[in-house]
């Protein structure tokens, strides 16, 4: 995986819970949605400075990153009286969000997540971030980050191979990069002599 598959997977899960809001990442410039909406941030990246080595010679390294999750709601209204009127609104964005989290936790979704190496974790608390707008209503709003693990793979030559088949979006790598493995020496000649002096030549296979 890498840090955009990642943030597939993120964006895919809480779309997936709250199926009736806007899920927006908050570098995008995008006019804002009507409510409810929730926009995702992704900090920092970290990994190991030493990489996992397979037998193939493939290269994995433990990263870790952390996800920034705000909801923003009108929160549950308040019915009042037979004509069924809204007069006001609860505000359940810290709830909301918390279940979210719930389902974020549950073994069906985590079970998903382990199929592509990813893992969530809730870095308490969930703050309530409402605020009063126009001196007349509040804006519900919920925040949370997540701790997000993931192993980054660089394989290849230059590290690259398997990650991209072109430049990628900022003007890094090139195909030649990503179509370049790993040279393997597939066979080693050993000199050894024997007791009487002779010079044997033997072949020894490797990986």
């Amino acid at each position: 995986m890498n840090l955009e598959e990642v943030k597939e997977v993120l964006y895919d899960i809480t779309a997936l819970f709250f199926q009736k809001a806007t899920i927006l990442w908050s570098e995008q410039i995008n006019t804002k949605p009507f409510l409810p909406y929730i926009t995702l941030k992704v900090g920092s990246i970290q990994k190991t400075a030493f990489p996992l080595i397979d037998e193939d010679g493939g290269r994995y390294y433990p990263c870790h990153t952390t996800v920034e999750f705000n909801l923003y709601t009108k929160g549950k209204p308040i019915i009042l009286g037979e004509d069924k009127v809204t007069s006001n609104y609860i505000n359940t964005a810290t709830s909301d969000l918390m279940q979210f989290f719930l389902f974020v936790e549950s073994e069906s979704i985590t079970d998903k997540m382990a199929e592509k190496g990813i893992e969530v974790t809730l870095l308490p608390p969930i703050r309530d971030l409402t605020e009063l707008q126009n001196d007349s209503k509040y804006r519900y709003r919920a925040m949370a980050e997540a701790t997000v693990t993931f192993v980054e793979e660089a394989n290849g030559s230059y590290g690259v191979s398997g990650m991209i088949v072109t430049t990628n979006s900022s003007g890094g790598g090139t195909p030649e990069m990503a179509k370049e493995s790993i040279k393997i020496i597939k066979e080693v000649e050993i000199n050894k002599r024997t007791k009487g002096g002779k010079i044997v030549h033997e072949k020894s296979s490797t990986r």
